[in-house]
């Protein structure tokens, strides 16, 4: 029979599971505020280092700093080398839905077994509002938790270093997905490995009216328990360590003040369980009827303790065992209620934003009631677990079948506002006016009332052929891969949402429409013909890159340091620190003296489209050598070419073809040092196709 059951409640969760994750490979948008950023983000990590994206490259910089908020970004990242950016945002919301109610019944099965139906309750509280944020790490983190607290509870009683590097690798994998569940499972380590002897050691000590052993015995009895308690709080020091050297870096950089909510929003927001709700009210109503269900819950437990306490009273047996009534009362499980009560009360003191970031108590409010979950002890019979679980599976196939809806139809609205066309050109960039729109809702007839999953969509559009995006929020701040390096630079492309149609004065002066729809319109800034002057009425058109005092060599075009890119013309695009190099001759020459750099350069030319053959010149100075290497046309035409000390000219030739009435030249070293340079002396250009 127990068999039976078994399997029965195994088809269970995985046909609920399979339930669950259906809208997340059903529709082809999950709606998010900060999901598209964070595919973006992704994208942008594993282009960057790829020279030929210089716009990536010039607008952001990476930061590698050890911050708590990796472990999404790594993963999007990784798999965007073997799938499409959409099917890996999929495959990391299975995992944030999937492992939840996972991570619960482990959890339970490690702490309290007869309560594992209540591990159904993760397949409504995986759909809750910061998943719909975006907010990925976080909800991975919770499922971390949860296995790392039912991992300890298991091995509490005999723990070994094997059992201690186990825990410090879910404790750094937590860390690395989101602090505040890193700090919240180290407390939660804390309290109950100091209760759990506690309570042992009271219980033997006090349990009894009249002790068989002296007090000094019943003590040593205990001290075993709290040596090995001492020892793995001893054990825990380098993460408190972690904790607090990171707590203390966001006092110092971002200041211990914050945001608090008033007492009426937390209120409102506990009760009607709103960390469940995402884009309607509807979900309220769920949040009720799950909340009445604990509440319930918690009855039934306090009624099954008094009726225990009672049972054991009546029945005498203390008066044989000499145990004391409050021993009954009183259990280790009740940690999970003191638990929670804790959390409760951070919820209510803590601030709403501060530090490095917000959502402070909707975070805290998660956990509340599934840290409750082992304290509740219903103990009816298993037509009590049918009804439980019935009650459970009801209110969590209502709760997504809002949710399916709402994808539905805010899958319409966002494929019409990601249907703008005319944004081919690689290595561009775009911004876009509002930096994050949050407007109604055409398919739903409303504007999504917590969740704006119009906000960042836009960086789909932008994730593909190096387009640099200007109102990433996450390169403003410091908890990301990624920061800005140049924020302030001219956009090739402007997205124009639809209630900043109005505001937009002196736009079409630089730029022109080229799509619109219903929601938005995309802008490209207007491009000038390339200058027929600049070849003299040849075939051929040379540039001499050398000092501002220079001495221009005859039917050359001068290029300096700081001869920026003009439209139709030439120039660098990019303003990496560059310094010329003079060989000190009075006599002009071609390509005698040079321009130098260590960071990636790009130097664009206006031209027709055509055939056309490139010859580059290359020499180094007296002291140092040089490595070339150069990226057109978005191949790489000359890789590691080195260039000897001296003042000889090396010289490299490569055909192109243009197609965007653009030759754009990406010159770097490799490496890293003081030697690892590039010198360029000039180029010529010259049509093969007349």
């Amino acid at each position: 029979m127990k068999a039976h059951l078994l399997s029965v409640g195994y088809v269970t969760v995985i046909v609920l599971l399979i339930i669950h994750l259906l809208p997340i490979w059903g529709f082809k948008y999950f709606p998010t505020q900060d999901g598209a950023s964070h595919i973006y983000n992704a994208y942008v990590l594993k282009e960057y280092h790829n020279h030929e994206n210089y716009r990536l490259r010039e607008v952001y910089k990476r930061n590698a700093t050890l911050f708590p908020n990796w472990t999404s970004h790594i993963l999007l990242a990784s798999l965007l080398y073997i799938f499409p950016p959409l099917v890996c945002e999929k495959i990391v919301l299975t995992l944030c839905i999937g492992l939840l109610p996972l991570s619960l019944f482990y959890f339970l099965n490690g702490v309290e077994k007869r309560n594992m139906v209540f591990g159904l309750l993760g397949f409504i509280y995986a759909y809750n509002y910061l998943l719909h944020m975006g907010f990925y790490n976080f909800v991975l983190s919770m499922s971390l938790f949860f296995f790392a607290l039912g991992y300890w509870w298991r091995v509490k009683d005999k723990l070994r270093l094997t059992h201690m590097i186990v825990l410090y690798i879910f404790l750094i994998v937590t860390y690395f997905t989101h602090y505040h569940s890193y700090a919240l499972l180290l407390v939660s380590l804390t309290f109950f490995a100091l209760y759990t002897p506690a309570y042992s050691a009271l219980q033997e000590i006090f349990g009894h009216k009249e002790p068989s052993q002296p007090l000094m015995h019943r003590f040593k009895a205990n001290t075993t328990k709290l040596k090995s308690t001492l020892i793995f709080l001893v054990g825990l020091t380098p993460a408190y360590f972690i904790l607090f050297s990171y707590y203390f870096y966001l006092s110092s950089t971002h200041g211990t003040g914050g945001d608090h909510k008033g007492f009426e929003w937390l209120n409102d927001y506990f009760f009607a369980m709103k960390s469940l709700v995402a884009f309607r009210d509807d979900h309220v109503l769920i949040g009720r009827g799950l909340l009445a269900f604990f509440a319930v819950a918690l009855g039934l437990t306090v009624i099954h303790r008094i009726r225990q306490c009672y049972q054991f009273h009546k029945s005498e047996e203390w008066k044989e065992t000499g145990e004391r009534l409050w021993t009954r009362a009183v259990t280790q499980m009740d940690a999970f209620l003191l638990m929670a009560v804790l959390i409760t009360i951070m919820y209510f003191i803590a601030p709403w934003s501060g530090y490095s970031g917000g959502w402070i108590n909707d975070r805290f409010h998660l956990y509340i009631f599934l840290v409750l979950l082992p304290f509740l002890a219903i103990n009816g019979h298993r037509y009590m677990n049918y009804a439980v679980a019935g009650i459970i599976i009801v209110l969590s196939l209502w709760h997504l079948g809002y949710n399916v809806h709402t994808y539905a139809m805010l899958n319409r609205d966002i494929a019409n506002a990601l249907s703008l066309e005319g944004m081919n050109a690689e290595d561009t960039i775009l911004t876009s006016i509002p930096e994050e729109w949050g407007g109604f809702s055409d398919a739903l007839g409303f504007e999504p009332k917590y969740v704006e999953p119009f906000a960042h969509i836009e960086c789909l559009l932008a994730t593909n052929k190096g387009i640099a995006y200007l109102d990433n929020y996450e390169a403003d701040t410091d908890h990301f891969p990624l920061q800005y390096k140049q924020k302030e630079l001219p956009a090739d492309y402007v997205i124009i949402w639809r209630t900043a149609y109005d505001n937009v004065a002196g736009l079409e002066e630089e730029y022109e429409r080229i799509d619109s729809n219903n929601y938005n319109r995309l802008y490209r800034r207007k491009r000038a013909a390339p200058n027929a002057e600049m070849w003299g009425g040849g075939t051929v058109v040379s540039f001499d890159l050398q000092p501002e005092d220079g001495q221009i060599a005859p039917r050359h075009i001068a290029v300096h340091a700081d001869t920026i890119y003009t439209d139709g013309q030439y120039g660098w695009l990019t303003e990496s620190e560059r310094d010329d190099f003079e060989n000190g001759s009075e006599v002009p020459q071609p390509y005698a003296d040079s321009i130098f750099g260590a960071e990636d350069a790009v130097f664009r030319v206006a031209l027709p489209n055509g055939i056309y053959e490139v010859t580059c010149y290359f020499s180094a100075n007296e002291s140092e050598p040089l490595e070339i290497n150069l990226i057109a046309g978005g191949e790489k035409q000359i890789q590691r070419l080195r260039i000897p000390a001296g003042n000889e000219t090396i010289e490299k030739r490569y055909n192109i073809t243009i197609t965007d009435e653009h030759l754009t030249q990406v010159i770097y070293p490799r490496g890293k040092g003081e030697h690892k340079r590039w010198g360029w002396c000039g180029f010529r250009i010259r049509s093969t196709d007349g």
